[in-house]
């Protein structure tokens, strides 16, 4: 307990101390008229090059609005200007005066001197032993910010503004392909007030020209399918908007993102690699644009490369983790210490995106229960992504033979495959799995158009478009049945707004 009284009293002390040291650098200059805020803010906007308001206020974690009221008392103080973009005279931008510029290295002096006195009698080892205690506090407040909500009542999922998108239920349907979310779920989903999602792996399946010309099979196909689905919700009140998911190792990602947006989708889910480019693929197109990511470090280098060469924050995130079905973003010998760092790592994936203002997290992989919904949302999800619950639902693209083999399955059946793109997958255990383990050579791949870039059709011990097309033709016992985590509890099938009365609780209430 002294020990601990000790603590307490020693960082108070030097929490109230740097301040103060602080203020007082700033007072013994005569020519700064700044405060500490201020001066910050300075920091934040740099001597390098212009920035926008929306990356100064990212950087400091404060909205657009007050960070407006800020510069405009430094640009009257003359230590900030404004100026207009040459190439696009609408955009405005924000950058230091050369007396900034002074402030600005002058106050990186004194945390320079500052460091260097502390560590001057220190060894090496002593240093490196403070730097992680340091690092330590630093993670235990930042998680503090952001630890679960402790609520009385029930959490409930709440309407969603997505940057002037109006989702009534933030519930995100998963992109599930090949064949599997198409136009009839995603308008289902919609209409009960969420995201309805379309997968676009190669959505042209079924084209006739498939295998001559995939690029235009897919481009056909993902604008017809997003056509429709818009005009199924179309005059619905309350329908939420409609929207694509591509993996990023798809080849053609640019064409059919592009169809997609030109066929009216509002909203683009991006996983299976970093979306560095997507913000140039659709530059002037109200879409609304969220990554997939498993880890901060991700978001953070998504946040990094979208600011830079793009001018443009994410939307939202999409945090899947181990549970989810399909392609993981983990590798296998992750997959047990990321589920047991799920929410950890969901807590630490917001306090990253804390800095855009309005940016908006939805969790999925594993949520299956409104239990699991409540639980998100408790460790700061602003929304939730759903995938095999809607798989065994009536609107469900997908063949009745794909759905009963979720009704059928028992935990034991779901496996973890190695996907021929180089990323572990989930499934159910059917003939095909079981063959595939099996396999002493791989099988030679007769034809292959070219799907995905990290697939070497040399070296993949099968095609998995094959794969995926055999499964969403029927056979569920010859092609790869992907599945979440949950798929055993499928006990019946059942229709989509019955998965959105079980998750919000409605069905509950209305008894």
């Amino acid at each position: 307990m002294e020990r601990n009284t000790k603590l307490n009293e020693i960082l108070v002390s030097l929490m109230n101390s740097v301040l103060k040291v602080e203020e007082q650098s700033i007072k013994e200059s005569s020519n700064i008229d700044l405060s500490m805020t201020e001066i910050h803010t300075l920091e934040a906007i740099g001597a390098g090059k212009l920035k926008t308001m929306t990356q100064v206020a990212g950087a400091l974690k404060i909205s657009v609005s007050t960070l407006t009221v800020a510069v405009n008392k430094l640009v009257k103080k003359g230590y900030v200007e404004r100026c207009r973009i040459p190439e696009d005279r609408r955009i405005v931008k924000i950058g230091l005066t050369q007396t900034g510029k002074d402030v600005v290295a002058e106050h990186q002096a004194f945390h320079h001197n500052m460091i260097e006195d502390i560590t001057a009698n220190m060894t090496d080892a002593e240093v490196e032993v403070l730097l992680k205690s340091l690092e330590g506090l630093r993670d235990f407040f930042r998680m503090q910010l952001i630890k679960p909500v402790r609520s009385e009542g029930a959490m409930e999922l709440k309407s969603m503004n997505l940057n002037g998108l109006s989702i009534p239920i933030p519930i995100f349907q998963g992109g599930m392909g090949i064949g599997i979310s198409m136009w009839k779920l995603a308008s289902a989903v919609a209409k009960c007030g969420g995201v309805g999602v379309i997968s676009a792996a190669q959505p042209g399946y079924m084209e006739t020209d498939f295998y001559t010309d995939p690029l235009s099979a897919n481009v056909r196909a993902i604008r017809r399918q997003v056509e429709r689905a818009v005009e199924a919700v179309k005059g619905v009140p309350g329908a939420g908007p409609i929207g694509i998911n591509m993996m990023c190792v798809a080849r053609n990602y640019e064409e059919i993102v592009k169809a997609a947006v030109e066929a009216g989708a509002k909203v683009i889910i991006s996983g299976a690699g970093l979306p560095t480019a997507l913000p140039g693929m659709v530059k002037g197109k109200d879409i609304k644009l969220i990554p997939i990511v498993s880890s901060a470090r991700a978001a953070a280098l998504i946040i990094r490369s979208w600011a830079k060469k793009h001018n443009r924050m994410p939307d939202a995130f999409v945090f899947e983790g181990p549970k989810a079905g399909g392609h993981l973003g983990y590798k296998e010998e992750q997959l047990e210490i990321a589920d047991e760092n799920f929410y950890k790592t969901l807590m630490e994936i917001k306090a990253e995106i804390a800095s855009i203002p309005e940016c908006k997290l939805i969790v999925g992989g594993g949520i299956f229960s409104r239990e699991d919904v409540q639980t998100a949302l408790s460790y700061g999800a602003d929304g939730v992504q759903v995938g095999t619950r809607f798989v065994a639902t009536e609107e469900c693209d997908a063949p009745d033979s794909f759905k009963q083999a979720y009704v059928d399955c028992q935990k034991s059946d779901i496996a973890i495959i190695k996907s021929p793109v180089g990323m572990p997958g989930r499934a159910i255990r059917n003939k095909f799995v079981k063959e595939v383990a099996e396999w002493e050579e791989k099988r030679p791949i007769e034809r292959c158009n070219g799907c995905m870039s990290a697939c070497n059709p040399k070296v993949a011990p099968y095609c998995i478009t094959e794969a995926l097309i055999a499964a969403a033709n029927g056979d569920a016992e010859n092609g790869l049945v992907f599945c979440g985590s949950n798929a055993h509890l499928v006990d019946r099938i059942v229709k989509v707004k019955d998965v959105f009365d079980d998750l919000t609780g409605t069905e509950a209430e209305e008894n």
